[in-house]
């Protein structure tokens, strides 16, 4: 969840790659830097967040322990060493849903570093104003090209075409170690109780006047559940449901007993104060950069969830000469 997160994950994310970078040149592609962190995150007490507040406390609190951060990341390079005849099935899309992985798959289809909420929108049109130049290129036979306004149009063209480089967004450092943080969470890892907190915590709520309701936020409760239970990391997909039956198996009536307890908790403290939830600035940025996005793409229905997709579909239909998006008229002129 976007502002439910698990601090650790910080510190043991940058311990691992430098612990791994550390290794020889022949032996760091042994290492998948995702089970190495899985594996250190379940060896080490949970460190859940939900609000900026508590996500600077946890951070003091993490830093604390950099010691066992150090050595439970050895002890994890030491254990899932990469073995070449095995080969798990990686999780589900569906299983790593979350607004950063939306965002990275974004930047990766765009060809973008370090992609920003606040920059997609100018990223999408640009693409799609490279997709079509490129589409008139082809299409322009040398005869018609070398007259007038449609000669002028070719040159256009190939001016767009000149753009295609990866770009980069810049930011203040400050806003862009917001962002690596804000990031991390797009790692091909997901907490195999996260999904049943957050149905049970669900299923509970319709035992809750609405009166009450409006002072139980989900975040909240899931990471003071999470705090309570277990880690159970996992980066494959058999891995991932292991971990969901031996919890089913195991805990099950644990963790609902924990999550009632945890929303009459989050109720009680929300009485008397509402903290801003965690990386509140890029949640605003985001739902800001979505209303361009569609605004764009002419009144679509665009979504953090469906985002890549509809950039996706977007793409080709300019790759394939079709403007489905509000052109500027300066764009508009050179065609």
């Amino acid at each position: 969840m976007e502002s439910c997160r698990n601090v650790l994950i910080e510190f043991v994310y940058r311990e691992a790659h430098a612990q791994i970078q550390s290794l020889g040149s022949g032996i760091r592609h042994k290492y998948n830097v995702d089970e190495v962190i899985a594996y250190a995150l379940n060896r080490l007490p949970a460190m859940f967040a939900s609000t900026d507040i508590e996500l600077q406390q946890k951070r003091q609190e993490c830093i604390l322990m950099r010691e066992n951060i150090t050595k439970m990341t050895r002890q994890a390079l030491i254990a899932v060493r990469r073995d070449p005849l095995r080969q798990p099935q990686p999780l589900a899309d569906i299983e790593l849903a979350n607004a950063p992985y939306a965002l990275l798959g974004v930047q990766e289809l765009l060809g973008w570093q370090n992609l920003m909420w606040c920059d997609v929108p100018k990223a999408l049109e640009e693409s799609l104003e490279n997709a079509i130049a490129k589409y008139n290129s082809g299409n322009l036979s040398p005869r018609v090209s070398k007259y007038g306004a449609l000669g002028r149009r070719q040159i256009n063209t190939q001016m767009y075409l000149t753009k295609t480089s990866q770009k980069c967004s810049v930011a203040p450092e400050s806003k862009q170690r917001e962002y690596d943080a804000y990031m991390i969470e797009s790692n091909h890892l997901v907490h195999s109780l996260e999904r049943l907190v957050i149905r049970m915590a669900q299923n509970r709520a319709q035992n809750f006047p609405p009166s009450e309701l409006k002072f139980i936020r989900l975040e909240d409760v899931l990471a003071r559940t999470l705090n309570r239970l277990p880690p159970l990391y996992a980066t494959s997909e058999k891995g991932l449901n292991h971990l969901r039956y031996y919890a089913q198996m195991n805990i099950g009536s644990e963790v609902a007993i924990i999550v009632h307890e945890e929303m009459l908790e989050v109720r009680n403290l929300s009485y008397q104060k509402i903290d801003p939830l965690m990386f509140q600035r890029i949640r605003h940025e985001r739902e800001h950069s979505l209303v361009k996005v569609r605004k764009l793409l002419l009144n679509r229905d665009v979504r953090w969830q469906n985002l890549l997709e509809v950039v996706s579909q977007s793409l080709e239909l300019a790759k394939n000469g079709k403007v489905c998006w509000e052109r500027s008229p300066s764009k508009t002129s050179v065609m």
